[in-house]
């Protein structure tokens, strides 16, 4: 830098030295120029800086003004031009932002194609969005324009090819990206997969509408998975259910799962990960919610699973799963609403085991009572009417 500690054209460039070409003070070579200058946390040890991926000749020349072949050898300007760039916002090549990725990430160069994932008909739609994202938002205070951007999710400066070491932990893909933590405060560095999430579908929801009418209504998810609620899926701890027989080994009743274990690609070639899917609800398997489904292993795919169709059809967690779901053909969807019931707003009593009815399917029955009452292990009664059957109450087993 000058000697006011700005920026000039000889920080880059010494026009009697063209030693490292285009008159280069030194090679850019693995990024050695902008490293000078820029230290960025992780970058070291990140795919974009390490990668040894190469071109594959097919699609466009991601690296059309460069000499150097692989990931890690072109380093930042993967992504950014320092002089003529698409974006001039952060100096990146294309101003679309996720075209920034796809030219890479499009089985072209990353041997996965994340950019067929994000066509399918249920996806995080990044086309559909630009402009709208920035580094900065704020998703604690508000103010956030509804977007999503690949960078929502991941950080290209920091993002690696490590494994999780199990859920709810992120993996290296999701290395270095700001979330909102359970407690609806903002973490830095998000160090749980579901923290990511909750950025855009906790209090500040980009999902304006609930997909199924519940008798207890909740957009924001990190309150259908607090812990002190009457049920939730076992995503930000193990659940509160010491009894599920059904569960397929190796999962038991002290295991947590992920958000991705249900809202993931259907394709298990593809890259892991909710980018894009061909079933409803961006699931990974298909979960049929419409009432006079009929029951068989595909319909109810996601939740076949995890939980044992033969333990549920002989009816080992409840005495009538089989004659609701097989003979009176009752989606699963019916009775359980697969997040969880906040605390506020449900209690042990009424909502344990998952229980919200379907409002399309269940109503109130003769008395205008429309209640589950949970009476101890594997025993409850419901007072309701379903497919016209009045349950008044209807005591299980």
């Amino acid at each position: 830098l000058d000697k006011d500690g700005e920026l000039q054209c000889t920080a880059c460039h010494d026009p009697h030295d063209d030693i490292y070409g285009k008159f280069l003070v030194t090679s850019n070579q693995y990024s050695n120029l902008c490293t000078s200058c820029h230290e960025i946390d992780g970058w070291a040890i990140s795919s974009h800086a390490v990668s040894h991926a190469q071109w594959n000749g097919l699609g466009a020349d991601p690296w059309l003004n460069s000499d150097y072949q692989t990931v890690a050898e072109n380093g930042c300007e993967d992504c950014h031009s320092p002089h003529t760039a698409g974006g001039g916002e952060r100096l990146l090549k294309f101003v679309f932002e996720e075209d920034n990725c796809f030219v890479c990430h499009n089985g072209n160069v990353a041997y996965k194609n994340i950019e067929r994932e994000l066509t399918k008909p249920y996806r995080h739609s990044v086309q559909d969005h630009t402009g709208a994202h920035d580094a900065a938002e704020d998703f604690v205070s508000g103010g956030v324009p509804k977007h999503v951007e690949c960078e929502d999710c991941h950080n290209p400066h920091q993002a690696n090819d490590d494994a999780s070491p199990g859920p709810p932990v992120v993996s290296g893909a999701n290395k270095g990206v700001k979330a909102i933590g359970v407690g609806g405060q903002l973490v830095s560095t998000a160090q749980n997969l579901y923290e990511i999430c909750f950025k855009c579908h906790a209090d500040i929801n980009m999902v304006t509408t609930l997909p199924i009418t519940r008798q207890i209504d909740q957009l924001n998810t990190r309150l259908e998975f607090n812990l002190a609620n009457p049920s939730f899926h076992p995503v930000v701890s193990q659940g509160i259910n010491p009894d599920v027989p059904s569960l397929l080994s190796p999962l038991t009743t002290q295991s947590i799962i992920s958000c991705i274990d249900c809202h993931n690609t259907d394709d298990p070639n593809a890259p892991r990960g909710p980018h894009g899917s061909i079933y409803e609800y961006l699931l990974e398997r298909d979960y049929n919610t419409e009432d006079f489904t009929q029951e068989n292993p595909r319909n109810y795919a996601l939740c076949y699973k995890c939980h044992n169709r033969d333990s549920i059809l002989r009816d080992q967690s409840f005495s009538k799963h089989r004659q609701h779901i097989v003979d009176q053909r009752a989606p699963c969807s019916a009775c359980h609403d697969p997040h969880g019931i906040s605390e506020i707003q449900g209690n042990p009593v009424n909502n344990s085991h998952l229980i919200n009815f379907d409002l399309t399917i269940v109503r109130a029955n003769g008395q205008g009572r429309l209640e589950f009452d949970d009476l101890g292990r594997f025993t409850g009664q419901c007072f309701l009417n379903c497919h016209g059957e009045e349950h008044g109450p209807k005591v299980y087993p």
